[in-house]
């Protein structure tokens, strides 16, 4: 039996169509602003999501070493794909754009890191129609590291001056109620069945060797809402989160492009790197059943590094790359099962690709690249069509199978 599974899950994974050779390339959005080598690295689209039939695409770095340092303010630039032209909207006073989320039919982008004073973090919103607006409410908010939609209440992933933090506002942002989580920071949420868990960081074992006896003991990686407020959940860890996975000694891990699909949420877990930065090292999926919660890792072929996650149409997709082969692939959830994945498309590429989004039968995919060590490195390291955007027309699979 088990040599039977290993087939089908190998031959799920063998009949992907090749389409390199047959991409777009646009130059990078932000060259104006990050012209010289030095700066390539500020280039990378952390993120790009469609609203209003456009796509919105953000840049920038929030890390205080390696390369482009503190990189903002700068501006939040969309594309039309039907005029294939590209816009600045508007500033953003932060010094990256990290993630740009859309729920009801508004467009959010949390303050990663206030090129201002740090008196107030900062969320914009944009609604159908209107300019880009900015609200700068969050008290002693450092880094708004994610929001998420829950209960009728938007909530604010926080790094503030005391420490970890949660902020909720119940009327769209224009007033926050924040609970203080003691130590560190709040990098996620993860929404999983109704459960919402707020998400700080898993530390390597050398992390919490280096916590005071105190911090040891008032830690915890997890808090769960619950009766209108966070509750530390003590009991649940590293091996709750990330099964079937080694939690290596020098790095802390992060939950990071988590999607709530029906009942299961799907999320990647990734390394801390470059200070703000991430490195993933695998996907999961997460179900609740009562007040268990069962995840699992999904099972895809060696050496394929998971960068982003996309719910489209009812469909589930996960962008890959594979370093020695130097492909990135695109993943499809079988059957709109996502537990399992198959191989969609793949194409040859000198660098992974960071983000991507789907529009009118259309991929579009952002270069990425990354540093080995933000304390020693060079700039050759860092890809020259960093931020530049790739397309994929799907059409040109069904004139494939036509043919």
């Amino acid at each position: 039996m088990r040599v039977l599974f290993l087939l089908l899950l190998l031959s799920a994974f063998l009949f992907s169509l090749d389409v390199s050779g047959k991409l777009e390339m646009l130059d990078s959005a932000y060259k104006d602003m990050y012209p010289n080598k030095k700066d390539f690295y500020a280039r990378n689209i952390w993120d790009i999501k469609e609203f209003e039939g456009k796509l919105y695409i953000g840049a920038g770095n929030s890390s205080n070493i390696g390369p482009a340092q503190n990189a903002g303010p700068l501006p939040l630039i969309s594309y039309n794909p039907s005029t294939k032209e590209f816009k600045q909207e508007s500033i953003i006073h932060d010094e990256q754009i990290d993630t740009i989320k859309t729920f009801q039919n508004k467009l959010y982008i949390p303050g990663h890191d206030a090129t201002q004073n740090w008196d107030y973090a900062n969320i914009y919103i944009k609604e159908p129609n209107k300019n880009l607006k900015k609200y700068r409410n969050i008290k002693d908010g450092l880094h708004v590291y994610d929001i998420a939609f829950y209960d009728g209440k938007i909530f604010a992933a926080l790094g503030t001056k005391k420490g970890a933090a949660v902020a909720v506002s119940s009327n769209d942002a224009q007033n926050w109620d924040i609970q203080h989580l003691k130590h560190y920071r709040i990098y996620s949420f993860l929404k999983v069945g109704e459960r919402l868990f707020a998400i700080k960081f898993f530390p390597s074992p050398k992390d919490f060797q280096k916590m005071s006896t105190k911090r040891k003991k008032e830690f915890f990686s997890v808090a769960e809402y619950k009766k209108n407020s966070f509750e530390p959940r003590y009991d649940l860890g590293f091996k709750d989160f990330f099964p079937e996975t080694k939690n290596i000694d020098n790095a802390s891990k992060k939950i990071i492009r988590a999607i709530k699909i029906d009942k299961k949420s799907i999320y990647i877990g990734a390394f801390s790197h470059n200070d703000h930065q991430s490195i993933p090292f695998g996907v999961y999926i997460a179900q609740s059943t009562g007040n268990e919660l069962i995840s699992k890792r999904v099972a895809l072929p060696e050496g394929e590094a998971v960068w982003d996650t996309l719910y489209k149409d009812n469909k589930v997709y996960l962008l890959s790359y594979n370093k020695i082969k130097k492909r990135i692939t695109i993943f499809l959830a079988t059957d709109n099962n996502p537990d399992t994945f198959k191989e969609y498309i793949s194409f040859h590429s000198n660098s992974f690709a960071r983000s991507f989004e789907y529009i009118n039968d259309i991929f579009y995919f952002s270069v990425g690249s990354e540093i080995k060590d933000p304390k020693n490195f060079t700039y050759d390291e860092i890809d020259k069509d960093t931020g530049k955007i790739l397309i994929f027309d799907t059409k040109y699979l069904t004139n494939q199978k036509q043919g």
